[in-house]
């Protein structure tokens, strides 16, 4: 029977610009799995770590940023592995930041930060784009909802 797991998280990462909203989107790096597809910070959940603290983990190792805001998104993506024979529900993130300046981890070959429509058009996933679509709208004003979805971050 087909299982159903929890096991990784994406993260977008979105700054607020003059221009609108600018999204960070990464190019896979060509010795890696997914060589070549552009997509958010996404990483596997280790044991005793929570989705979000996963999401706060990886994007400090993929990209060297840290959240001013931090958001669970109003949107879960999925995807089957056939190999495998399971269903996996990822949890999406989406994370504000201030600095444009990323520190490129192993994992990816190039970055840029595009529009929303650039961004959907550059992703290959559709799960992807509905994520990119459902984070802007969050980030209009008037979505009430958004500030059940914060989580507040430590200080420190």
């Amino acid at each position: 029977m087909t299982r159903i797991i929890t096991r990784v998280i994406d993260c977008w990462i979105f700054r607020r610009t003059p221009d609108g909203l600018r999204f960070l989107i990464m190019k896979r790096a060509s010795e890696r799995i997914y060589a070549g597809i552009y997509h958010c910070v996404h990483g596997k959940i280790l044991p005793g770590e929570m989705a979000w603290e996963t999401a706060l983990r990886e994007m400090s190792e993929e990209t060297g940023l840290s959240p001013v805001r931090f958001w669970v998104a109003d949107f879960t993506s999925s995807f089957y592995e056939a190999a495998e024979d399971r269903m996996n529900l990822v949890p999406v993130f989406a994370a504000e930041v201030e600095k444009e300046l990323v520190k490129i981890g192993q994992e990816h070959e190039s970055y840029d930060w595009l529009s929303l429509e650039d961004a959907v058009e550059q992703v290959s996933w559709e799960n992807h784009k509905r994520a990119l679509r459902a984070i802007a709208r969050m980030m209009q004003k008037g979505f009430e909802a958004k500030k059940w979805l914060e989580i507040q971050l430590n200080e420190s």
